[in-house]
């Protein structure tokens, strides 16, 4: 090749590039990634989010959706997966074209809900990465609904159409197996947060004391009415909290909520706000162990250091909102805390009340004051209580 030819092949290319540019150039609108923006709604969870605990974000027993599909440790359960349409095809009495029909009148919505779809996923020239798409969410789609609608039948044999020893759809795979396929379905969320400045952080007004500080302040703690979390309210010294069960599954779906208020705009910072609250409020296994006898916690995962641990853990670079909720709440129950009698109350009771001996001697103390004093006043009476026995004294004379 020539210089002329490859100084034209090199303008040629130069001519491509800013060609393909100017095309796309109307995506720059404001109006246009709004619409784009608001679409995507399934996310891949970044490195920076998966180093609290990679685990929680990749799924153990089975993929859903096209991020982890193909996965060699997940491939056994796609046979399970082909079982569980024909099931489903066979009790509907429909042809697999309506099915397909249906879900590809939505195919370019479903595409756009995710967020980093990959080429192989999406319609090219020859379509084929559309029909693999089509029938993985097809697939899936028919899964988790077999699932769904076994496990609320419980053991009711009305919709027991599948064999007695199916490892995934008999009364034992839905003891045993469904419970990690719900986990697993907890992988189709990613996050967002709003993070406030290192200068914030330090502000000692921001720094809730432990469970345990509170309550010897005066605070008292019991359960809301109801289960949301938008219902912590503090009120008279009174902080009302949902009770909130904790469990195996407890810290993949706090994780997974929050990486996905954490990469999806508008979906708010509720969960991440709870955490960040019930991390500052739970120091060790006592406040637990307070927060447990309120009926605040369940404990199902055994010992009360294990549910401080789990807190204390998946609260890292978590931070509330300024404009949160919570944050008022905070406010108001340091500033409970930070009044004179109610931080003298806390003292002495860290101080004299944690230890039977520290209080023994307390009660030791104030009981020889109690009769130091009294010994002095019977001491002192007398000289000021006149005498019944001395004569009356004479008249003074006129």
């Amino acid at each position: 090749m020539t210089s002329i030819e490859v100084a034209a092949a090199g303008g040629s290319g130069k001519r491509t590039w800013v060609s393909d540019v100017e095309k796309t150039l109307n995506e720059a609108d404001k109006t246009v990634e709004v619409a784009q923006w608001e679409r995507h709604c399934i996310y891949r969870v970044p490195a920076c989010i998966k180093d609290i605990k990679s685990k929680a974000y990749q799924p153990q027993v089975v993929s859903l959706g096209p991020f982890h599909h193909g996965d060699p440790n997940l491939l056994p359960m796609e046979e399970h997966k082909r079982r569980a349409l024909r099931h489903l095809l066979r009790r509907a009495g429909r042809p697999l074209d309506d099915f397909v029909a249906a879900v590809e009148d939505i195919a370019e919505q479903l595409e756009s809900a995710y967020m980093d779809l990959g080429g192989e996923w999406r319609a090219g020239i020859d379509g084929k990465g559309r029909e693999r798409f089509l029938q993985m969410m097809i697939v899936d789609g028919c899964f988790l609904l077999e699932v769904m609608r076994r496990t609320a039948a419980g053991n009711s044999k009305q919709v027991d159409d599948y064999a007695g020893n199916d490892p995934i759809f008999s009364r034992h795979g839905i003891l045993y197996m469904v419970p990690y396929i719900k986990r697993d379905m907890l992988m189709l969320f990613g996050e967002y947060q709003k993070i406030r400045s290192s200068e914030d952080n330090t502000q000692d007004n921001d720094i809730i004391r432990s469970a345990v500080e509170l309550y010897e302040a005066g605070i008292q703690f019991k359960t809301s009415k109801s289960s949301s979390l938008h219902n912590i309210r503090f009120k008279h010294g009174v902080l009302s909290m949902p009770t909130v069960p904790v469990d195996d599954s407890t810290e993949y779906m706090f994780l997974n909520m929050m990486a996905f208020e954490r990469l999806h705009v508008g979906a708010g910072n509720d969960v991440t706000a709870y955490v960040f609250f019930m991390d500052n409020i739970i120091d060790s296994a006592k406040d637990v162990a307070l927060l447990s006898s309120k009926g605040i916690i369940q404990n199902a995962v055994g010992s009360d250091k294990a549910v401080a641990k789990l807190f204390n853990s998946i609260s890292r670079d978590v931070v509330l909102e300024p404009d949160s909720a919570l944050d008022a709440v905070q406010r108001q129950v340091n500033g409970y805390f930070r009044q004179p009698w109610n931080m003298w109350r806390a003292n002495l009771i860290h101080t004299y009340f944690r230890s039977p001996w520290a209080f023994l001697s307390l009660a030791a103390a104030v009981f020889l004051l109690v009769m130091t004093i009294m010994q002095t006043v019977y001491t002192v009476l007398p000289f000021y209580k006149p005498d019944s026995n001395s004569p009356p004294s004479a008249p003074s004379p006129m």
